[in-house]
């Protein structure tokens, strides 16, 4: 059987297997809370939270835009509902999560399979819609995981789109807080955690070295839009429908506007956990990349993208608006008092 016939085996297994939904991976996001329950009610941000501090932050606070990571879904109780229901109760702003299909089985299906221009397209529209963004005129938006890249992406991009906005032109991004995005790709497939089978993990891993530039999964897989092999550049950049040009890479091809559009953010924040075994290298949280040359990570001030201003990072540290942190724990594992203090109250606010 040929390599083209395998991949498009598999992508028959993998969409019944979404349909089925009982081997998809979920990468959700996992909120810890660390206080006690007599804590809770005693705190600024629990069941005790007062409607004055609320409002008091709902006149500056710009409304908050939500991209879901892989697995996950745009208002699961635990995990995104969670935390739009945390930020519209901190801060009493509109709450906008990602959602890419009309069922939740249907929204986690489109973090696997899909064209991601496509999906950025569509969530640029929706929000030219919502009367609550438009209203405000701008929006902060947070990614987890490849929500991450994601969410970058509708800075960059939407604001270069036509709208039928009722001000006429898009909504822009405010401020950019990315937890553990992959802004420099991966160089295999995410991580496989307990949910996922080792014969579905070795048979993705197995896919995405077999076929992710192919035809037949690179416009399919969504995973595949932001592999990138440090030892086939080339073919990344020839073949690779999404980061390569989200990130200026392609030289023929770069686009000014989308530098410009990152430039104008307010505050870009990124995050990286410091024991994350999924994102392959962990350090593309943070714009690092494996050099074949070298076999070690590049960082992101020793790149080109980063001297040559690709898309507008090097304007962004210059004028202290570029933040880069690394974090304590696992991928998708935030402490959700931290996350109400440090992010919800000292950035979105």
């Amino acid at each position: 059987m040929s390599s083209s016939s395998l991949v498009l085996c598999f992508l028959c297994f993998l969409c019944v297997t979404c349909f089925a939904g009982f081997v998809l991976p979920t990468r959700a996001l996992k909120l810890k809370q660390t206080q006690t329950q007599e804590e809770e009610e005693h705190s600024h941000w629990g069941r005790g939270s007062s409607s004055s501090s609320s409002s008091s932050s709902s006149s500056s606070s710009l409304p908050v835009v939500l991209w879901h990571g892989m697995g996950d879904t745009c208002c699961d109780e635990h995990s995104m509902g969670k935390v739009a229901k945390l930020i519209q109760q901190e801060l009493g702003v509109h709450v906008y999560s990602v959602e890419l299909g009309p069922s939740t089985q249907k929204d986690r299906e489109a973090g696997f399979l899909g064209d991601v221009n496509a999906q950025v397209k569509q969530v640029c529209e929706d929000l030219a819609r919502d009367e609550e963004i438009v209203k405000a005129g701008a929006y902060n938006v947070v990614g987890f995981s490849q929500g991450g890249q994601f969410a970058r992406a509708l800075v960059q991009v939407c604001p270069t789109l036509e709208t039928n906005s009722k001000k006429g032109m898009m909504p822009r991004a405010n401020r950019l807080v990315s937890f553990g995005g992959q802004h420099q790709g991966v160089m295999e497939w995410p991580g496989c955690g307990d949910t996922m089978t080792d014969f579905f993990c070795t048979t993705l891993r197995g896919l995405m070295a077999l076929g992710a530039y192919s035809d037949l999964v690179r416009k399919r897989l969504v995973q595949a839009q932001y592999f990138k092999d440090p030892l086939r550049y080339q073919e990344y950049l020839d073949k690779n429908i999404f980061l390569p040009y989200l990130n200026n890479e392609v030289e023929e091809k770069r686009n000014e506007a989308y530098a410009d559009n990152l430039k104008a953010l307010d505050l870009m924040v990124l995050y990286m956990w410091k024991q994350d075994e999924t994102v392959v290298p962990r350090e593309s949280s943070l714009f690092g990349v494996y050099n074949a040359t070298t076999k070690s990570i590049q960082q992101l001030r020793d790149q080109d993208l980063y001297k040559e201003d690709w898309i507008g990072l090097k304007s962004l540290d210059g004028q202290g608006k570029l933040v880069m942190e690394e974090i304590e724990g696992h991928h998708m594992q935030i402490d959700f008092d931290w996350f109400n203090q440090t992010v919800v109250h000292s950035i979105l606010s």
